[in-house]
């Protein structure tokens, strides 16, 4: 794009990651507080959900990494470089190992972003396998498609963009399928979620400690809110990818912090939702082990002599007896 030079876009790309990797690191930080302890604790070991706290970390450090790749290429490009052609030749070299890495790095992001939002949906359905397949399906193609967009990178050997002709259909083809699966996987939690909320509304539901009633209003904001912010990300950078821009640059830089971003808030919002609840509740909340993806349960067995309804939002799941229990019907 001749009007947005690739030397332009690279330092775009470079601040607009530095200031989201800021808003990374914060973020990483009151997650990993949530995972590790409670108000008036640490947790221990056996309380911890360590996958979760493993995959943030992961996250941040694919992010990180990223981060300082970009930062030496373009250090290596500017400073270190002599050759003919300048910073442009050193930025257009597609099958040089700063590039492949990078893309690495961004389709890696990625994938384990919508791994585990296929993962938060799976759970939400009681792990329904049917429920998931369309979602498994589309990651199964976004990782072939992955695999060829690297393997052609590190093979081309040319001095050409990543917009290029010869990347840009299966380029577009990754992104496409990584738009449908958030747009179809974020809809299947919503659903769920607004179908719990609905069916809560025929009865009273009472916190355990007999205070408040409580919605999944709150819930599905946060699945809304945090699920746009990637989904525009992933827009955005699908659009670039079709038109052939250089700006591809700046998005994709931008879509590696906001997948960890977006896992993190998840996280950070699915654990304050549970205790703002009710103040009084902060001492059974406090004992709760596992920060955990959002999940309910609406019980289908309902005897006729105790007319109970059950509805379970588990943000947080644990060793610890399930404190996190609604019941309308009794006390």
């Amino acid at each position: 794009m001749s009007g947005f030079p690739i030397t332009e876009a690279q330092l775009t790309g470079l601040l607009v990651e530095s200031i989201l990797f800021g808003i990374h690191l914060i973020t990483v930080g009151y997650c990993q507080h949530a995972l590790l302890a409670t108000r008036t604790r640490w947790k221990r070991a056996s309380e911890i959900n360590w996958p979760m706290v493993c995959v943030s970390l992961a996250l941040f450090a694919n992010a990180t990494f990223d981060l300082f790749l970009g930062f030496y290429h373009d250090l290596k490009a500017f400073v270190f470089y002599t050759g003919p052609g300048g910073a442009v030749a050193e930025f257009t070299n597609i099958s040089d190992w700063i590039n492949v890495s990078r893309s690495l790095t961004v389709v890696t992001q990625t994938m384990v972003g919508d791994a585990m939002l296929i993962y938060r949906c799976w759970v939400l359905y009681s792990k329904s396998w049917m429920v998931v397949t369309l979602s498994i399906t589309l990651w199964l193609g976004c990782f072939t498609t992955a695999v060829w967009v690297i393997c052609l990178e590190a093979t081309l050997h040319s001095h050409v963009l990543v917009g290029a002709s010869q990347l840009r259909p299966v380029g577009t083809s990754f992104w496409s399928l990584t738009v449908a699966l958030n747009i179809v996987t974020t809809g299947l939690l919503l659903w769920r979620i607004r179908s719990v909320d609905q069916s809560n509304k025929r009865y009273r539901m009472n916190s355990v400690s007999g205070g408040r009633r409580i919605s999944l209003q709150n819930v599905m904001r946060s699945i809304v809110e945090s699920g746009l912010i990637y989904s525009i990300a992933a827009l955005t950078t699908l659009v670039t990818s079709v038109i052939g821009s250089n700006i591809i640059y700046v998005t994709t830089d931008a879509e590696i912090q906001i997948v960890g971003i977006v896992f993190n808030l998840i996280i950070i919002r699915a654990t304050r939702t549970l205790v703002d609840l009710d103040g009084s509740t902060l001492g059974y909340a406090n004992t709760l082990s596992h920060s955990h993806p959002l999940q309910t349960f609406h019980p289908a067995s309902q005897t006729s002599a105790d007319p109970k309804t059950e509805v379970h939002l588990l943000v947080t799941q644990g060793s610890m007896p399930d404190y996190s229990r609604i019941e309308s019907g009794s006390k």
